[in-house]
């Protein structure tokens, strides 16, 4: 497929510079969009990282917009843990109608969630259709700061929250799927890193790096996602 990489600065949507405002990361994947009460309404899941008073006033301002009656509001916020479902909204009008019609294209995908942090988004998108993807590209070099990363063709492996998950070698997959097989996770452990290093076949210098670097990723991320308060 073509994918898009690109970087894009929204100040003019009031949900972005608010999320901004409180300092906070969100990951917004669009899951729908439909017309109700003569407005554009988006259905989002969403991921937010920040610390935890930070995200409870985020969640509050956020709330406050639906007395918005001109551009972007929220109309629905659901929040368990820091995952949520949300439902946006936009007055129609003639810019809001060319931005469904390029933004909205049934013929792109998000390949990844658009990541959100202080008044950027950041996209990663994929068509067959490659005039579809420059479409876009044309709209948002004329809105303002637009940075195109690549764009080129490449087989899709991953769609979605998926790719928030840590990307392991192959190597390092077989290694940790050894460990948790025979027990070397287990209290109290069953075995040594040294045996597991002569069942893989390999030097335990080697097998001992796969497994490192596999935790390393793995706690990385178990951190970043969900030991923040």
């Amino acid at each position: 497929m073509w994918i898009a990489k690109f970087r894009t600065r929204t100040d003019l949507n009031r949900v972005t510079k608010i999320i901004g405002k409180h300092n906070v990361t969100a990951y917004y994947y669009p899951v729908n969009h439909y017309i109700k009460n003569k407005r554009f309404h988006f259905f989002i899941a969403v991921i937010f990282e920040g610390k935890k008073e930070k995200l409870q006033a985020l969640f509050q301002e956020l709330k406050k917009t639906k007395k918005a009656k001109q551009g972007r509001r929220v109309e629905h916020l659901e929040i368990e843990g820091n995952m949520g479902l949300m439902v946006t909204s936009h007055s129609i009008n003639e810019e809001s109608k060319r931005f469904i019609k390029v933004f909205y294209n049934p013929a792109v995908i998000h390949l990844k969630p658009v990541r959100f942090y202080k008044l950027y988004e950041e996209w990663e998108i994929a068509s067959i259709d490659r005039n579809s993807i420059e479409k876009m590209i044309k709209v948002l070099q004329t809105i303002g700061d637009f940075k195109l990363h690549s764009f080129y063709w490449k087989k899709v492996k991953n769609i979605g929250f998926l790719t928030l998950l840590p990307e392991l070698t192959v190597k390092q997959k077989e290694a940790l799927e050894l460990c948790l097989k025979e027990g070397y996770y287990k209290y109290p452990r069953k075995i040594s890193l040294d045996k597991l290093s002569k069942k893989s076949k390999k030097a335990f210098s080697t097998f001992q790096a796969h497994v490192r670097k596999a935790e390393n990723k793995i706690l990385s991320f178990a951190i970043r996602k969900f030991g923040k308060n």
